[in-house]
Formats: structure tokens, sequence, C-alpha cells
């Protein structure tokens, strides 16, 4: 269904982190406990005491955070290749099959600054390979015999859930996962990272464990070995063999991956200082369990005094000047909200105008005042490292946290709440309705006039509805920023008045997640980076299972993480209000008791989440009633 980005070119003119956390303490305010530089904050780079650095690696090549694979140069490296498979290029067809082809990308890193390692992701992947839909078998043979990481410890290996997402309606991508191996389960592993020079020399060395990371098991869902099957209809009955396609789909998609992904550091003071060198080089890294197969990442070094002036100097305003200036690491996200007509607060109905500001941690602008870089430039390089949505980045890296750079309106806060069913909440205002934000660049930006060159708008209107409820509003920004081996991503709120100049705020119906997740654990440095301060916004984005629905991923990531050691039917630590836990629902439940009424209910996740009944609805109101299962502790209040 896909094509190449290149080929449509041319047809153009979470977890909590460490067991010691005191899972019963919950006075401390959300945010208080480990926030700020003096502690460890992922946008702040140097300032935390070291920049963070992402290594990313497919099919026998670094790879850039745009997809694009890296090349070797001039550097002699026998077990690079001068060929790289370019995830860009898509699903194979008959006319279009996946090939490698020569890589131009360059990996530039900072020499003589302070580095720590915040990811290591390897991914190996058969495309179109094995198209048997009731064929489970020769994929994990493929895993264990062919793949890049068949020297792994696969004893054990066992066949896992098959997750159902929904992508449009009525259309669908089942994964069928494999678990268990051993080195999945596996917590003892080291992490040999060396710099060397061009020669061949190891400048310097860094040595991490697993347990450096909070993302180092299966259980996030980023590392993961699976069989997966693009463009179905539901099945029919429970055990379907019949594979039945999707009408928008011209074929099923079938793709056979490994993937290993170690990722946020729990230890950003473990650093080492990237040499202070130039021109070519090489990143080596050598995992315990594949000690005969290191990973190699061509790197540049760049003299941070010659960075070339393309970021922006800020006025007064707070906005870009036309003054170029050097770029620094971090990210920072700033809006300006235009003043409303009554000079306190907007009423409904009336237009709220803003204006988007991207920055690096320094203050420096990262795009023009009116505009940001186009699409291609980013796939280019030539963004400064801002980040735009890449599906390809999506469906085939398997990565949403650095593919959906944009915002969404919502409010009042206090209304904000979880949606249980329907495309679209009732109960507060969303813009845009739909899960996913407002793209700074839209997934169809190749229907657009003017296609990947086209420079997006900073300035955005958003017209309140007639009916809008006085409160609180939010501006929410999500932004992504690759530069120099840094890879951040990051969720900022910024608010706004509507028919009251008196602030409100979230409900409180979910809480406490600093007791675990502060300091290097906090929330910032896990995927979107939302603060825990401002958790209640999840679920505004989070309300189906095309992004997935919050009371799914939140509930699945904790219950079967060794390192959330409370009670598991405790509901006290981080739901605050008795309310919030009497709604149980196939969606909900699910997380924790996966198959609990077996195929009894076989029907209910394939129905349309506007159709009930559909997984979103209350189970309380058809057999449990409003009684808790014993086993659940839940709030008196």
């Amino acid at each position: 269904m896909t094509l190449s980005l290149k080929k449509l070119v041319l047809m153009l003119p979470v977890l909590a982190v460490a067991s010691g956390c005191n899972l019963f303490d919950t006075a401390d305010t959300e945010g208080t406990r480990g926030r700020g530089a003096r502690a460890f904050d992922p946008y702040d780079s140097s300032a935390s005491g070291a920049i963070s650095l992402s290594l990313l690696w497919f099919k026998g090549c670094a790879i850039l955070p745009t997809g694009e694979p890296v090349t070797k140069g001039d550097l002699n490296l026998p077990a690079y290749g001068d060929t790289c498979y370019n995830m860009n290029d898509g699903y194979p067809r008959p006319d279009a099959p996946f090939e490698p082809s020569e890589p131009h990308a360059r990996m530039v890193v900072s020499a003589g600054e302070l580095y720590f390692l915040r990811e290591f992701s390897a991914m190996d992947v058969e495309l179109a390979r094995f198209p048997e839909y009731n064929d489970k078998r020769t994929p994990a043979a493929w895993m264990r015999l062919e793949s890049y990481f068949k020297d792994l410890d696969w004893s054990g290996l066992s066949s896992g859930r098959d997750g159902w997402k929904r992508l449009q309606p009525q259309t669908f991508l089942r994964e069928t996962f494999y678990e268990n191996a051993a080195w999945m389960l596996a917590t003892d592993d080291t992490f040999l990272l060396e710099v060397l020079d061009a020669d061949g020399n190891v400048r310097v060395s860094q040595t991490y464990l697993r347990s450096d990371f909070l993302a180092e098991s299966p259980v996030t869902g980023r590392t993961r070995a699976s069989f997966t099957v693009t463009g179905l209809q539901r099945p029919l009955f429970p055990g379907d063999p019949t594979p039945h396609r999707a009408a928008n789909y011209d074929a099923l998609e079938f793709a056979t991956a490994v993937k290993v992904s170690f990722a946020n550091s729990t230890n950003p003071f473990k650093s080492f200082t990237m040499p202070d060198l130039r021109g070519e080089g090489v990143i080596r890294f050598t995992w315990s369990q594949l000690p005969q197969k290191p990973f190699l990442f061509p790197v540049t070094f760049q003299d941070a005094k010659e960075r070339p002036p393309t970021c922006y100097e800020l006025g007064p305003d707070g906005l870009a000047t036309d003054v170029p200036t050097p770029c620094g690491f971090g990210l920072k996200q700033k809006v300006q909200v235009s003043r409303p007509p009554n000079g306190n607060f907007f009423n409904a109905g009336e237009t709220v105008d803003f204006v988007v500001s991207l920055q690096d941690g320094d203050g420096h602008g990262l795009h023009p005042r009116g505009s940001m870089p186009s699409f291609m430039t980013y796939m280019e390089e030539g963004s400064n490292g801002l980040a735009y949505f890449n599906e390809f980045m999506l469906l085939t890296w398997r990565d949403s946290s650095a593919s959906e750079s944009g915002f969404k309106v919502v409010g009042p806060l206090q209304d904000l709440k979880v949606v249980n069913g329907g495309f679209v909440p009732t109960d507060y205002f969303s813009y845009p309705a739909s899960s996913e934000p407002q793209f700074y660049v839209p997934p169809d930006i190749m229907a657009v006039a003017g296609g990947p060159w086209v420079q997006p708008t900073t300035r955005y209107t958003v017209t309140l509805p007639p009916d809008a409820k006085p409160g609180t509003y939010a501006i929410l920004l999500k932004g992504h920023r690759n530069f120099e081996g840094e890879r951040l991503n990051r969720l900022d709120p910024f608010f706004f008045q509507v028919g009251q100049a008196e602030p409100t705020t979230y409900p409180g119906r979910i809480g406490n997640c600093q007791v675990c997740h502060n300091g290097v654990s906090s929330l910032s440095n896990v995927h979107h980076g939302v603060s825990v301060d401002h958790v209640e916004t999840c679920k505004v984005c989070h309300h189906d299972d095309v992004v997935g629905h919050v009371s799914d991923f939140v509930h699945r990531l904790h219950i079967n993480s060794p390192k959330y050691v409370q009670n598991k039917g405790d509901c006290t630590l981080c739901h605050l209000t008795r309310e919030s836990t009497l709604r149980p629902s196939m969606i909900a439940c699910a997380g924790c008791h996966p198959g609990t009424h077996g195929t009894e209910y076989f029907d209910l996740p394939f129905q349309e989440i506007n159709s009930p009944p559909n997984a979103f609805g209350n189970c309380a109101n058809a057999c449990h009633v409003t009684t808790a299962p014993a086993e659940h502790v839940l709030p008196v209040r």
C-alpha cells in the first residue's frame, strides 16, 4: 500500500525504575522531587551533566532518527558494508523490491563534549518474506537461525499473545509476539561503548549495565520479536484461519522482526567525553550477549566552534529574528497566544490565535519566525534537528515517540476525562477531535500542493465552540529533536482562559506518579516526555485503539513490570478517587487480566468504537454492577 518516500518524491515535480522506590509514600507533590538540571532534566543536555546519545541500527547499518542509513565514508569497515537498507523505501512489492543501496547520511557528534548513552536500539526485519498468515513457526525459525540476532540464547521461546490494532475503521494490524526467550529475561547484561578514531584506535570507553535503562525488557514494547500482518479486516470467528484483506489495501503486508531496545538512561552521570577529533571515526557498541558481533556507528566529529550558523537569535518578543547563530543542544517549546478581545479571557465562539516557537536549550530559534523547515529539509538533516511525522519510522521501525510533532488544544482542564468509546471526546473541547494531534507536517504531505517542500507555518488559529465551557484550556505542544547524536521527545502544556479569569485545574482522579517517577526516572525521561504534573493530559490523545487507550497500556506496562513491586491489586496508589476505578471494561481490564472471558466476548474488540457494544463498554452495568472484585483495593472516596 505504501510507497517509498523517494518514489513518491519522484512522482511529484514507563516504568518505575528502581525496586527501591518508596511505593507507599504518597505525600510528595507531583513534580517536586528530583526535577530540574540539579538532578536530571533530559532537555537541558550538558546542563544535566552530559548530552544524551541515541544509537539506532537497522539491518546492518547505523541509521539516523529520520530512518536514513549512515555511510561509512572512507573508513575501513569490512563488517559494515558499502550498501544499507533504507526503511524509507517502504514495504516491498514485485515492482519495488526491498533492496540495499549506497547510503549518504552522516552521523555528526560534537567533539570534546560530555555524552551519556540514553538509547541503543537495533532491528533486523524481513518484509514480505513470510506471507503465510497461519504459519508462526517459520518466522520464529528465521529469528533463531538466520536473523542478525541468531546467536542470542533463544531457549524457552514461546508464541505469545496476538495483538490486534485498529489502523482505520474496518482496518487492522495483527501482531503475534514471541516471548520468554532467555535473552529477553536476562538482567545482568553489559554494554561496552567505545569511540574509535579513523585508524581504529580506542580513544574512550564506557560500560553500561542493563539496569542503567528504564526500558530494558519486552514489557515496554520497545524490545520485541514478532510476526505482523497489516491490512486486515476483523476475523469472523475465534481462530478464523482465513485472512480477510481490508478494502483500502491492495495486498496484505507481512513483516517478521526482532528489535532490541534499551532506552531512557537511569544513570546520566555515567558519561564519557567524545574525543577531541576531526573527520571520521566510529562508535563500537558490544553487547555481552553478542560478544562477537559488535554494532558499528560511523560518526563525523565536529568542533562546536565550527557549527554553521543555521539557528536564529531571538528578538525581544521571544520569536526568531533573521540574525543567524550556531545551534546548541536541547529542546524548548514556546507559545505566544494573542490577546483576548476583552483583554482578560477568551469567550465561547471566539478564535484563539497563537504562534509556536521551537528553540534549542540555549534559547536559539530552530526555525525562522514565520515558518518551519520543510519535510524534505528534515529528511536531509537540514532542519536543525526538528523532527516530523514519518510513517516508515512508525510502521517499519515501530517507533511512535519521534514521529508525531504537532499540537492539540483542549479544555477546560477540570472536564478532561477518559473517553470510553466514540471517535471523539464529548465532555470537553478538543482540537483536533481525533486522537492524533494536529501535525506540523501532515501524514498526507505528498498530496498537499508543494508536497515535501512546503514549509509549515508557525501561526495557527483555533475557533472555540459556541458552547465552550469556562475554565483553563491548554495548548499541548508535542516536539521532537535530533541533533548531533541527541534524540529528545517532549510534551509541554501552555494555558489560556476561556469564559472566566479564574484558573481551573485537572480533575485529580489519578496521580502519585512522582512516587517512583522522579529524578532520572521522571516521566519527562519516558516516551513522549510529559511531566508528572501534567500526566492527566495523556487521556486527550490516548482515548481509542488507534493510538492505544490509556487504561489499557498503563495497566499492562505496570502490572507486567518486575520493577513495579506494589501489590498488583491495590488501585489506591495511582487512582485517587473511587469513581475512577468503577468503570470496568474489556479494554481497561485486559491489561491485567488478558483472556479472562476466553472467546465469550470475541466480537467486542473488533466493533467500531462509536458503535456499542464494544470493548470500551461498561461491564459494571451488565454483570459486575458496582461491586469491585474482592482482590482489588479501591480508594475509600
